[in-house]
C-alpha cells in the first residue's frame, strides 16, 4: 500500500471546492476508499485544522475530517525535522519531515515550493492529477 502525504492545499482545494471531479477531491475520496495510507504527523493535523478554520470551514465538517483522518491514517510521531526550506517557507518543512519519518512514497501537493523538489529522501512529490495518474496505474 503506498504511503502518502497530502499537503494542506491539497485538503483545502478538495474541500472548498464546488466540484467533486477536481483532483484534490478525487483523491481525498480514494484515500478514504483505501486506494493509499495517509500519513499524519500531530503538526500536520494541527496545520490542517488551523488553515480550514481560517477559511471558514464549518468545524463540524473539519470535526468530521479529524474523526476520518484518526480512524484510517497513518499516525506518525512527527519527531523529524527539516530545515531546507527555512529560507522560503518554513512551514512547508513539516511536510518533507513527514514524507522522511513514515518513509512515504509520494507528496502530493499545489505548493510550488515542494513540487519544484521533485524528489526528497525517495519520496516523489507530485502535484494531485500527477498523483491520480499514479493511482490509476
Amino acid at each position: 500500500m503506498l504511503k502518502v502525504v497530502l499537503d494542506t492545499s491539497v485538503f483545502v482545494s478538495a474541500i472548498l471546492s464546488k466540484n467533486r471531479e477536481t483532483s484534490p477531491s478525487i483523491i481525498l475520496n480514494k484515500w478514504q476508499e483505501g486506494s493509499f495510507t495517509l500519513v499524519i504527523s500531530p503538526q500536520l493535523q494541527e496545520e490542517l485544522i488551523i488553515v480550514l478554520l481560517r477559511k471558514g470551514i464549518n468545524s463540524e465538517l473539519i470535526e468530521n475530517l479529524v474523526t476520518i483522518i484518526e480512524t484510517l491514517a497513518l499516525k506518525i510521531e512527527g519527531i523529524y525535522k527539516a530545515t531546507i526550506l527555512n529560507e522560503i517557507d518554513s512551514n512547508d518543512n513539516m511536510f518533507l519531515a513527514a514524507c522522511y519519518e513514515a518513509k512515504a512514497d509520494y507528496l502530493v501537493s499545489l505548493d510550488n515550493h515542494l513540487l519544484s523538489f521533485k524528489y526528497y529522501h525517495g519520496t516523489q512529490i507530485l502535484n494531485p492529477s500527477l498523483f491520480l495518474k499514479v493511482l490509476e496505474r
